[in-house]
């Protein structure tokens, strides 16, 4: 690893002064940023230490990732995996190539000196090879699968809930809305860690686990409700509760037993007549049944022409439990929220609609109109209905115990902790 590229950048100030958040014995979360990766470049304002399954290693410049079977290349030198890589002074910037930028493309670039670090975490472009940036504290494990790299963003536990506040509410939010947040997300995102055990990861970077952008994501007002309950996790009878939630109802809650088959005491429906502010309060859509039938094949369902899309059940909330297409082939059946998973979540926001007609559709074959309301799976709590119970004076531990009744709050040392 003698190899030293120089960088040519200057990473940006503010990126190079933030201060780690860290504390000795405090719970740590590994977060999978990509999979599937062909090649990536990582560096820092300042030197990086790359530790493998052989000697650590003290870098400095950009480098240059790649997968040769079972071994990760680092500037064209074999590795081993899984490799962490550690910034000694500064956070790491980690970038990825776009859609259609190839191993090739990245590494022609970086020869070039033209990949630029990008202090936005939504990524930016650079000459002939776009690319996504993601500043991150912590730590990277990168390893080589057969399908590609899989990056794992492994970081304090605190730092990560300071990343996700600010992804998933308004920092404009009222301030018990974000310590609410806050708490859940913690919990949440340790009960995955212990559902997954020796697995790879602990929960991933979308709205599949919990959104977290790095530190580019981070807000000093969501900061402040991290800090306020640092610590802090949802509890029932003693074990770590689940703590799923979602942006609107629209309606009543959701039981998990209905989505997901959990039974769980504190994951019943509950009245939610809180969210009407919310800009998914209602919705239409019109999705093309080409569409519709190319995601089904795609996710291995043998369908033909669809002809129609029906209800075939309802929850107890008002969600639809599951649906019946009929095609040219025959007929499908699929749960609610597989339906969902499958079409894509910005296409069908919830379950919670009604068919109002099919038509013929712009690009010709026809449509599905759809008339609903509320987003997400319904479960646990309302991100809307807790805007507006925090604006009417609830604090935390209020909303929390309202959304998920029977819990309690508990510190790390699972002392009883009120937050008023």
């Amino acid at each position: 690893m003698s190899r030293r590229l120089a960088t040519g950048v200057l990473i940006a100030a503010a990126l190079a002064c933030a201060a780690p958040v860290h504390a000795a014995g405090a719970p740590r979360i590994r977060v999978a940023l990509a999979a599937d990766q062909s090649a990536m470049t990582v560096e820092s304002a300042g030197a990086v230490v790359v530790a493998t399954p052989g000697p650590r290693r003290t870098v400095e410049g950009p480098l240059f990732i790649r997968r040769e079977g079972t071994q990760v290349i680092v500037n064209e030198v074999p590795l081993g995996s899984p490799i962490r890589i550690e910034g000694e002074s500064a956070p790491l910037v980690l970038k990825l190539p776009a859609a259609g930028c190839g191993e090739a493309s990245m590494r022609d670039e970086q020869d070039q000196n033209c990949m630029r670090p990008n202090p936005a975490p939504r990524g930016g472009e650079c000459g002939r090879c776009a690319f996504k940036g993601m500043v991150v504290r912590g730590a990277l494990v990168i390893t080589a699968r057969d399908a590609g790299l899989l990056v794992v963003n492994d970081l304090d536990l605190e730092a990560y809930v300071k990343s996700v506040v600010p992804s998933e509410v308004p920092v404009t939010w009222p301030f018990e809305a974000l310590k609410a947040q806050a708490i859940v997300a913690r919990t949440f995102a340790l009960h995955k860690k212990g559902e997954r055990g020796g697995q790879a990861f602990d929960v991933d970077a979308t709205v599949q686990s919990q959104v977290y952008g790095g530190l580019g994501s981070e807000d000093p007002r969501a900061s402040e409700a991290v800090d306020a309950t640092a610590g802090i996790v949802v509890m029932h009878e003693g074990r770590l509760a689940l703590t799923p939630y979602h942006s609107t109802s629209a309606g009543p809650t959701e039981d998990a037993a209905e989505v997901w088959g959990i039974d769980l005491p504190y994951l019943k429906g509950v009245a939610c007549p809180f969210d009407e502010d919310s800009p998914v309060y209602r919705w239409e859509r019109r999705l093309s049944f080409d569409d519709i039938e190319s995601a089904l094949r795609e996710a291995g369902h043998a369908v033909g022409s669809i002809a129609t899309l029906t209800p075939l059940g309802r929850n107890r909330s008002g969600r639809l439990s599951a649906v019946r297409i009929l095609h040219s082939e025959g007929e499908l059946i699929l749960k609610g929220e597989l339906l969902r998973r499958i079409i894509g979540y910005q296409r069908l926001p919830s379950m919670r609609f009604d068919v109002v007609d099919v038509e013929a559709g712009a690009r010709g074959g026809f449509d599905v109109h759809l008339r609903g309301g509320g987003w997400g799976h319904g479960v646990g709590l309302c991100q809307w209905g807790m805007k507006t119970l925090s604006e009417r004076g609830w604090t935390a531990d209020r909303i929390i115990d309202y959304y998920y009744p029977g819990t309690n709050l508990d510190d790390a040392a699972r002392r009883p902790k009120h937050i008023r």
